[in-house]
């Protein structure tokens, strides 16, 4: 779940709003932004490890559409930024509290181990306003899914299983290349975080569909 109309076509469902404050975590060369351009009265900010990619945004974007502004976190990644300055577990997104409607990670906790990804659920309940809800991408175990990995039908293999019991990788030379998080690790997460989860659309990556990931719609727990 990267292209951008895609992207925009997930929000919507969920629940996007033209004036919505918009914070897209893994925002890459634009996909998103540029798909919001005409229709976006709102403000989008976009956070990425890539610092070209912010780089080109910020020259290509931002000086036609100034409330479309691009930030670099450098955060450390094996697979993506092994340079980078800070562990993902310890980065405190450059925001005050309640600061976006709509929170966007699209293929960015496929690719954190469970100590980043627990803080960074942690920081989306800090980020989102009362009214707002995230939505995100995951590989999703559950005993279905693991049965149909072992088989081998799975879109990307997991092999590994880890001792914990909460996630599954795709590489352990590259445990970040790929991550696959049992469902209700991912659920405890956001339970403790005070989110809740509204919404779950089950992807087919599990059974050989491309680029299929399920997605989670979360809101902050106080609200019904």
């Amino acid at each position: 779940m990267r292209a951008g109309l895609a992207a925009r076509t997930e929000l919507e469902l969920a629940g996007l709003r033209p004036d919505h404050r918009v914070l897209d975590i893994g925002s890459g060369i634009g996909n998103l932004a540029v798909n919001l351009i005409g229709y976006f009265q709102g403000t989008y900010d976009g956070v990425d490890v890539h610092k070209e990619a912010v780089a080109w945004c910020n020259r290509a974007i931002t000086p036609r559409h100034p409330t479309f502004r691009f930030h670099h976190a450098d955060v450390a990644s094996g697979a993506y930024n092994p340079r980078g300055g800070q562990a993902a577990a310890a980065y405190r997104f450059p925001f005050p509290d309640r600061s976006f409607d709509v929170i966007f990670l699209a293929s960015v906790y496929t690719h954190l181990l469970p100590d980043d990804a627990a803080h960074y659920v942690r920081e989306v309940a800090r980020l989102l306003a009362p009214g707002g809800f995230c939505v995100a991408s995951y590989f999703l175990l559950d005993q279905e899914r693991g049965a149909s990995i072992d088989a081998g039908h799975s879109f990307i293999p997991f092999p590994i299983t880890q001792p914990s019991g909460v996630y599954r990788l795709h590489r352990a030379s590259s445990p970040e290349a790929a991550v696959a998080f049992d469902e209700a690790f991912i659920r405890h997460l956001h339970d403790e975080s005070g989110l809740r989860i509204r919404d779950l659309r089950r992807g087919g990556w599990w059974r050989g569909v491309p680029h299929d990931q399920d997605v989670v719609v979360a809101v902050p727990s106080r609200e019904k």
